[in-house]
This record gives structure tokens, C-alpha cells and sequence, in this order.
């Protein structure tokens, strides 16, 4: 079968509305992991609590990812108070983009129906641009950023190279349950390209097809890890692969904040925002092996 990959343009975080029905909590299930339950669901080298950059570039989102997934998230029940004066390593692209001190507690305004994570204030965020783009924080020594190339920004040789071979390990991806859209070519969100090893080089990428049928237009998406080696012979081949599909207002879509190494370990892990609705989902995918990864560890669902 003659595939066809395109790259398309990433897609900004959906504007949130009040009056959107709460989508449901599970996550997709359809995995090619070869580890299906972690041991424990949160790497404690990582810290007590993260931080997702807020409105602005010095407010910031604290997440506690002790709250089981199913939980309900009160931001007024959690104890910001022990991180006050603690410094945050600023992620983005790849790499430590600024510090920041968590100072003070942002009052909350998030309306009746919906959940959120306490706000914070941070200090000595720097004005230029590249700390105005961080994405993910985490105490400092915690992590060790590792440097990725975003396909929207790889000549285009060799996006459109890394675009067929994602197509190419997308149509091999286990668990295609979607009958009606067998067959329609897959085209490339979003993907991510960076090292794990000498010799060995991984990707994180999002994937879609859609079917456009008026009165019932149907579409998935596939959030793939795929690894390339000496021992696959210069191919990638699918190390996890997670499907989700219905309706494009409530379909989740997956976007990469940071890929890192966790400083006890060394272990390669990717944090990962699922947008569902007009709400988010935090998740860590973890490598446990040479092409094998796992859903380690996800958050529960904020939003409206």
C-alpha cells in the first residue's frame, strides 16, 4: 500500500469555554507498550510537583502528580506553602531556558464546573525571548533537558523523509479498530526527533487521518514512540503507540513539553500534554529498554 504523509502546522492549545461538557477521564488503552501497569506511578526523582507555564511567563501552573488520575483537582485543598522560595529550572526546546523562584499563591479564578491547578507567582524570569517560551519547570537538579529538533523546523528533505518513515511505522502500530479509515494515508502533527544513546535515535510524534464525511466526519489520532538502532537496521520501528478517535471538538491531542533524563537515573522519559475538550491531561511516557517504552504515570483531567 502506497502511503502518503504531510506535515501539518501545530496546533495552538484550544481556548477554554464554560459551557463544553467535560469529556470522559480514561485515557485511550489501544498500546503497543510492552509494559502495560508501572510499578509506581510517578518517578520521585522528578520531584514532589512540576510546573506548566500559566497566561504569562511568570505565572505558572503547580501540578502534584501524588492526585491519583481519577481524582478531582481542588486547587484550594492543595499546600502550595512548602514550595514557596524554591528554584524551578525553566524548560523548553529541549533545553534550560531560565530559572525561576516560586514566590507567591495567584488567586484562583476558575469557574464553578470546572477544576484547575493552583497558580503561582514566579520571580526573576528573565524579559527575553527564550524565557518567555519555556514550557515545563521542574526543581533545579531534578532533570536533565535532552535536546529534540521539531519537524516543522528540519529542512525539508528530511522532514519530508521522517514524515513517510512515521507513516510508514503508523500503518505497522497494533490496534487499528477504525474500519472505515483503513487505508487513508496518515499525516504527520507534530513530531519530535532526539537522541537516547550513541547510535540510537528516538521520536515522539502525533499522527492523524481523518475521514470528511458531512454528516459524520470521523478522524484519529496516534501518539507513537518509535526507535532506529543498529540493530533495526536504520528503521524506525514503533516502541509505544496509543490510539484515540470520535469527533474532532473532543478528540485528545498530544503535544511534547520537555524530553529529559532523570538525574538518579539517567532514564529517558517525555511529559506530554493531552488536550481534550477544553481541558488538559499531564502524562509521562518512560523508556524501559531499547524499543520499549511505557505509559509511566498521567494526571488527572483540569478543565471544563
Amino acid at each position: 500500500m502506497l502511503l502518503m504523509a504531510g506535515v501539518a502546522c501545530d496546533k495552538p492549545v484550544p481556548a477554554r469555554s464554560n459551557d463544553t461538557v467535560p469529556p470522559p477521564l480514561p485515557l485511550p488503552v489501544a498500546s503497543d507498550s510492552a509494559v502495560a501497569v508501572a510499578e509506581s506511578p510517578w518517578d520521585s526523582t522528578a520531584g514532589p510537583v512540576f510546573l506548566s507555564m500559566g497566561p504569562e511567563a511568570t505565572i505558572a501552573s503547580i501540578v502534584f502528580p501524588s492526585l491519583a488520575a481519577d481524582a478531582d483537582v481542588a486547587a484550594s485543598q492543595l499546600n502550595v506553602s512548602p514550595y514557596r522560595g524554591k528554584v524551578f529550572e525553566l524548560l523548553g526546546n529541549g533545553r534550560v531556558v531560565g530559572g525561576a523562584t516560586l514566590t507567591s499563591i495567584v488567586p484562583p479564578d476558575i469557574p464553578e464546573d470546572c477544576t484547575g491547578w493552583p497558580l503561582v507567582q514566579l520571580s526573576g524570569v528573565g524579559a527575553d525571548t527564550a524565557s518567555r517560551l519555556w514550557t515545563i519547570a521542574f526543581e533545579r537538579g531534578r532533570v536533565v533537558p535532552v535536546a529534540f529538533d521539531s519537524i516543522a523546523g528540519l529542512p525539508s528533505r528530511d522532514s519530508s523523509r521522517l514524515a513517510m518513515d512515521l507513516a510508514r511505522v503508523a500503518s505497522a502500530a497494533r490496534g487499528d479498530t477504525v474500519a472505515e479509515l483503513r487505508g487513508i494515508p496518515y499525516q504527520v502533527r507534530r513530531a519530535y526527533r532526539f537522541a537516547i544513546a550513541p547510535g540510537v535515535e528516538g521520536v515522539v510524534a502525533e499522527v492523524q487521518r481523518t475521514l470528511n464525511q458531512e454528516a459524520n466526519p470521523k478522524q484519529e489520532h496516534l501518539l507513537l514512540v518509535a526507535e532506529r538502532d543498529s540493530a533495526s537496521r536504520g528503521r524506525f520501528e514503533v516502541a509505544y503507540s496509543e490510539r484515540s478517535a470520535g469527533g474532532e471538538e473532543m478528540l485528545e491531542s498530544s503535544e511534547v513539553l520537555t524530553i529529559v533524563r532523570f538525574g538518579a537515573t539517567g532514564d529517558v522519559g517525555a511529559f506530554v500534554a493531552r488536550y481534550v475538550g477544553d481541558g488538559v491531561i499531564y502524562s509521562l511516557l518512560q523508556r524501559t529498554g531499547a524499543r520499549r517504552w511505557r505509559l509511566r504515570w498521567s494526571s488527572p483531567y483540569t478543565g471544563c
